[in-house]
């Protein structure tokens, strides 16, 4: 079976380091681990490749205005084509630009594929995009929409949006054509369905691979200072601001053998900020920057616990996330210390695979790090628990299984 995996979001580079990243990356080995021929078609394949992909197909059409010209570069691994290099530029200088060359380059995306041929297309939901609907049409294959979240209101909120009109008939158009719309959370299942009734929508959240995230070592020496590790991009909606308050009321009610630190594994526009904060707060916090994911599992075993102090939710926004740091932490076997907000009561079991605290309430999350400061034991117990639950309810293998589950076979659709 040949698979075109498609994401024509120039934000979410394939090979990089943030959670979308390591989604892709995740659904493309559970494809190639279900036995088919993967090829990926995207606007920024990004630098930081694993080697166990080293060898996957990788067409890259950047969203320039000069690519009609050049031709459609390519990556493949032996490297990047020289005629996918932008030219000195070229590249769009206004919003509303911007938005016509990603739609440019979602096009030459989609007659990449139908050139080249395929039996199912699965594609990352992006904002001016419809190379699904436009593969499914000509080559009648059975074809995935995979949305992580409502992207058109995410977009106007935090960035900028200057077509909406364009963004929801192309969502509308690809969303009819998909034989399935797999979303991360109920509310991304509503959002679909408010917008395009007949979408074939199912639920599908988030996994974690089990072998590449293994547990944490057992029987480390207690150390004099315990470090609660957080890892995600520092952005508002993570609650990083929250975990720091909260780490320095507990370490205000511990003795000199309880008190916590804090490792925050990543990087993004909130980092100053953060230092800042915990050098007011007198917390000693280690900020490692942007890291490679194989990285992630060594830095999370260097700490005791593991942080999801996600915020209050902004009245009438649903909570829409699935939140991969969780599997993650889960699948590392840490005691996990999260807020009870969005899709996190029901991968967490208060007590037995983490605790869970009010959001907004930094008394609550210090409570949980003096409890689980105190008690080695109920740390290890949480821990083990917790890997049991990411290795028998949450493969990347099991997410794809259900996601395909319903779809058409090849030969009923040609």
């Amino acid at each position: 079976m040949r698979v075109a995996y498609v994401c024509a979001d120039p934000g979410v580079p394939v090979f990089g380091t943030k959670g979308s990243s390591v989604h892709i990356q995740e659904i493309v080995r559970a494809w190639r681990r279900a036995g088919a021929d993967v090829t990926v078609y995207c606007t920024r394949a990004g630098t930081d490749r694993p080697a166990d992909l080293a060898g996957l197909p990788v067409v890259e059409i950047p969203p320039r205005r000069v690519y009609a010209a050049t031709g459609p570069g390519s990556v493949s691994a032996a490297g990047p084509d020289p005629r996918a290099a932008p030219a000195p530029g070229a590249g769009p200088s206004s919003g509303e630009e911007r938005e016509r060359a990603i739609g440019e380059a979602a096009a030459a995306l989609a007659a990449a594929v139908v050139r080249d041929g395929c039996d199912v297309v699965y594609e990352r939901y992006s904002l001016f995009s419809e190379v699904l609907a436009t593969v499914t049409g000509a080559l009648r294959v059975p074809s995935v929409l995979e949305v992580n979240s409502p992207l058109i209101e995410e977009q106007q909120r935090y960035r900028q949006l200057f077509d909406r009109r364009l963004a929801e008939a192309m969502l509308h158009r690809n969303a009819l054509a998909a034989d399935a719309v797999a979303s991360v959370s109920e509310p991304v299942v509503r959002w679909v369905q408010d917008r395009v009734p007949g979408a074939k929508t199912l639920l599908a959240p988030n996994g974690v691979n089990t072998e590449r995230i293994r547990p944490r070592p057992r029987g480390r020496r207690r150390p004099r200072r315990l470090t609660v590790g957080f890892v995600g991009t520092l952005k508002p909606w993570h609650g990083v601001p929250a975990l720091l308050t909260a780490v320095a009321l507990a370490n205000a009610g511990a003795g000199a053998d309880g008190r916590w630190a804090v490792k925050i594994i990543g990087d993004g526009p909130g980092r100053q900020d953060l230092e800042r904060a915990a050098a007011g707060l007198g917390v000693d916090a280690e900020f490692t920057g942007a890291v490679p994911p194989d990285s992630v599992p060594g830095l999370l075993h260097e700490c005791d616990a593991a942080a999801a102090p996600y915020p209050q939710p902004v009245p009438g926004r649903d909570d829409y996330f699935s939140p991969l740091k969780v599997y993650e932490y889960l699948a590392a076997g840490m005691p996990i210390v999260a807020t009870a907000v969005g899709q996190i009561p029901s991968i967490l079991e208060d007590g037995r695979t983490g605790l869970l605290v009010p959001p907004g309430d930094a008394s609550a999350f210090a409570a949980a790090l003096l409890r689980l400061g105190a008690d080695s034991a109920l740390r290890d117990r949480l821990g083990t628990q917790a890997r049991a639950a990411a290795a028998g309810l949450y493969s990347w293998d099991g997410v794809l299984s259900r996601i395909t589950a319903g779809l058409p076979r090849h030969q009923d659709v040609a």
